[in-house]
């Protein structure tokens, strides 16, 4: 990843929405947050996200989980951008 991002102008970030999943890759220290990081830190300027896995069974296409991710990531990115 780091030999990647050092040389983009553009990330892709995939989240998966699978119960557990998520809540792992965003707690502290989590890896979904070490890459919005460590990307922000190599210059990366613009990162696309992607929630992946909605249609497992933890999700079923649920727009509620989709929102819910929703509100942590956008506050998160935000205030990565401002820092």
């Amino acid at each position: 990843m780091i030999s990647g991002a050092a040389q983009a102008d553009i990330g892709v970030l995939v989240i998966s929405a699978h119960k557990g999943e998520f809540k792992t890759g965003y707690e502290r220290d989590g890896q979904t947050r070490e890459h919005v990081e460590l990307a922000q830190t190599l210059g990366v300027s613009t990162l696309f996200v992607v929630v992946n896995k909605m249609e497992d069974p933890t999700v079923n296409s649920s727009k509620e989980r989709y929102d819910e991710i929703e509100s942590k990531m956008v506050p998160f990115l935000r205030k990565m951008v401002i820092d």
